[in-house]
């Protein structure tokens, strides 16, 4: 193998590790928000206050326990609600929690938003696969 396509297919390797891994992310952000998962809780928000400011902007943070289950779990979750209203919300594999919305914006964007991290999967996969191959025909030498 030649020493220079060694870096090339490292990086190549990792590329498409991390948008497999961002792929499969917004996979899973997208079922949780549409609650396909189906392990959507109903919170009554107690607390909301604004968290962040500065470059990265302000969001509302709203907090309050699990309504009908026996143990009562205190819920945290970004958004724009107010004291005392009532939302579903639905637990995300990595144990955050998502407000679930099933709109018709929010399937589109459920639907669309994994094909680009995918695309670049297998746009970094198919360089991958051509670096390799060039590789190990390069370490054959000339054949003439």
């Amino acid at each position: 193998m030649t020493k220079g396509r060694v870096p090339a297919i490292v990086g190549y390797n990792m590329l498409t590790v991390l948008c497999a891994a961002a792929t499969a992310w917004a996979v899973l952000t997208g079922l949780a928000r549409l609650d396909l998962l189906g392990n959507a809780v109903q919170v009554r928000f107690v607390e909301c206050h604004v968290e962040g400011g500065g470059r990265s902007g302000s969001h509302t943070v709203c907090s309050g326990p699990q309504l009908g289950t026996t143990f009562k779990r205190t819920v945290k979750v970004t958004y724009d609600g107010r004291e005392g209203e009532i939302i579903r919300v639905a637990q995300k594999p990595w144990g955050s929690y998502e407000a679930v919305d099933t709109g018709l914006v929010s399937w589109g964007i459920a639907a669309l938003l994994p094909i680009l991290p995918l695309g670049a999967t297998v746009a970094a996969g198919v360089f991958n696969f051509r670096e390799v191959r060039r590789a190990r025909i390069s370490s054959f030498g000339p054949t003439t």
